[in-house]
């Protein structure tokens, strides 16, 4: 009898757990966010159940406390379960700058020809450094399996990996630092064999500079190669070509894998965006990737524009979409998707930093009928959300594909919310409210 009342609670309690669990819903991504209010990041376990969505906030335990007035946080990244944020200064790193290195709970399986990730645990710092030696980032990259971050004060940047991470006894023996560029870098990079870093001169010797830097077999080479104007903000690879964007229009070159060119040999390649009203050159500041393509914003009022480069052509020339913005709007820096599907989208922001309630989500389907031809590009949905909460650099919606494919979340930083925004049904599907400032976001799925 004792025995059959234990097995009657059991099944009890199995079944109390069950239904706990189906009425919490699955978790179908962890998402990770930056508060700028006070230079944070939090995290939810966003859920799935027949009742809708849910998404709780919760602190990212023995996350540093930095100096508000003084500090703030900057790009985020992640890959293998490791995310890594950098911290800047506004007082070129003289106060305390770095990065913080966080382990998301999440554990990839292997599965044999594929695998699974799995939030096993609660996240948790993994390494952080942050002292007047860090050269004040502003930039962080992922480029392969690397990490890459710019020490803009120190002339040059670090790079690290998730593996090496998670292996190091200490955050210096984490990361290697090389020295290229100059100022305010930015960086492309083939991972282990070479970076190229921009140097942001307008004028002088200087202006257009480019270091090639080699590493790993590489380590040691290096030469400068210039582009024909100076300014140079924005850098990526895509298809053995490194694009670079300075003051005018976009510059290009061929990826030199082995760095055994000379550097008067280099063709630097360079492609026009047009002029203003104005005539004055247009310009980009960040690329995105999508397979071959490359994606940025150009221009402001009624020259802005989404534009793309097929990377894989023998001769790469811009495509454009003209973009129509109100008085005061302008767009952000594409998020490439790959939605489920195999739809090919670029999903942007019209931000009006006067009037941030008015600020809209653009879905661009780039190839509608999937014929590789992408002239036939479209805006396919124009969304009301929350507010931006613009100051400098910081407090631009962002946003951020799940796992899945299906859906991408955004955060508005005046409203204190994320949404959860659906790429099929093109609608959002729930907006949650989070507290804070809410902004640079990432996603770690199952």
């Amino acid at each position: 009898m004792k025995s059959l009342l234990q097995l009657a609670a059991a099944c009890l309690i199995t079944t109390i757990a069950t239904a706990t669990a189906n009425a919490e819903g699955r978790t179908v991504a962890r998402l990770f966010w930056q508060d700028n209010h006070d230079a944070t990041v939090n995290y939810g376990d966003l859920k799935k159940s027949a009742q809708g969505w849910t998404l709780q906030p919760e602190p990212i335990p023995d996350f540093p406390s930095l100096d508000t007035a003084e500090q703030m946080l900057v790009q985020m990244q992640t890959d293998a379960g490791i995310i890594v944020l950098g911290i800047h200064d506004h007082a070129a790193g003289t106060v305390g700058s770095g990065w913080i290195a966080i382990d998301s709970g999440a554990i990839e399986e292997s599965h044999g020809d594929h695998s699974h990730v799995r939030l096993k645990h609660q996240p948790s710092v993994l390494h952080t450094r942050v002292d007047t030696d860090q050269g004040n980032p502003a930039h962080v990259y992922k480029y392969g399996k690397s990490f890459v971050l710019a020490n803009d004060s120190n002339n040059g940047f670090t790079i690290t990996s998730a593996s090496r991470l998670r292996k190091a006894k200490s955050p210096e023996t984490a990361t290697l630092f090389h020295e290229g560029g100059h100022g305010h870098i930015t960086l492309a990079a083939i991972e282990e064999k070479v970076v190229y870093a921009t140097w942001i001169d307008r004028d002088g010797d200087d202006a257009g500079r480019v270091d090639v830097v080699g590493l790993g077999n590489n380590d040691g080479k290096r030469y400068s190669i210039h582009c024909p104007t100076g300014g140079l903000h924005g850098a990526t690879v895509n298809s053995g070509k490194v694009f670079l964007a300075p003051s005018d229009g976009i510059c290009w070159v061929h990826a030199d894998l082995d760095l055994d060119s000379a550097p008067e040999s280099v063709e630097v390649n360079h492609l026009s965006l047009g002029k203003d009203a104005d005539d004055a050159p247009l310009r980009t500041g960040a690329f995105a990737n999508l397979d071959q393509l490359v994606l940025f914003t150009a221009g402001k009022g009624n020259d802005a524009q989404l534009c793309w480069i097929d990377a894989s052509s023998d001769d790469p020339t811009v495509a454009s979409l003209p973009i129509e913005l109100a008085d005061g709007e302008t767009l952000t820096t594409p998020l490439a998707v790959n939605a489920r599907g195999g739809k090919q989208l670029a999903i942007m922001f019209r931000e009006n930093k006067t009037s941030p309630a008015d600020d809209c989500l653009l879905i661009v389907d780039l190839d509608p009928n999937a014929d590789k031809d992408y002239s036939d590009a479209t805006v396919a949905a124009d969304l009301s959300i929350g507010g931006n909460l613009i100051e400098g650099h910081s407090g631009h919606h962002e946003a951020v594909v799940l796992p899945s494919r299906r859906e991408v979340a955004i955060s508005n930083p005046a409203d204190g919310t994320l949404s959860l925004i659906s790429l099929t049904e093109q609608r959002v599907l729930e907006t949650f409210s989070v507290g804070g400032n809410p902004s640079r976001i990432v996603a770690i799925g199952e």
